[in-house]
């Protein structure tokens, strides 16, 4: 006799019950999760790209002549050791990849810094009250 309220399971293709259907275990759950937040995170055009509905931008645009020869030769030392392992579309990508980055580095090197310098930032240890024993702590106030 068959069960009552069967169902065909669509990634395995077997018959299941509803209450077997509605069980959902925690990698599972946890998979769903993980997949959700990123989609829900993700910026449109990240989404609209996957669908491969996107239009074709150019992102060197707003480079400076400079800049533009930097992406080149790098694009360059990257195809001359890895083109054989690459598509056309990877390669585009990778221009792009280059591209965003040297815009994101125009600001670092923008800054003015010489070999002298001294850090930013500097991690001072102070030993004195906290770190010594009460007696220790109590004769280095007087």
């Amino acid at each position: 006799m068959p069960k009552p309220f069967s169902e065909v399971s669509l990634l395995s293709g077997k018959e299941t019950s509803t209450s077997d259907a509605l069980q959902i275990s925690r990698r599972r759950f946890g998979q769903y999760a993980a997949v959700g937040a990123a989609l829900s995170f993700s910026p449109p055009q990240f989404l609209v790209a996957s669908h491969g509905s996107h239009r074709e931008r150019r992102d060197d645009v707003d480079l400076t002549p400079e800049q533009t020869r930097e992406v080149d030769a790098k694009l360059a030392n990257i195809l001359r050791k890895y083109r054989s392992r690459l598509s056309d579309e990877q390669c585009r990508h990778l221009r792009r990849i280059l591209s965003y980055n040297e815009k994101m580095l125009s600001s670092v090197r923008a800054f003015p810094l010489q070999n002298g310098d001294p850090p930013a930032g500097v991690l001072r240890i102070s030993l004195l009250g906290e770190g010594l024993p009460p007696s220790k702590a109590e004769e280095s106030k007087t």
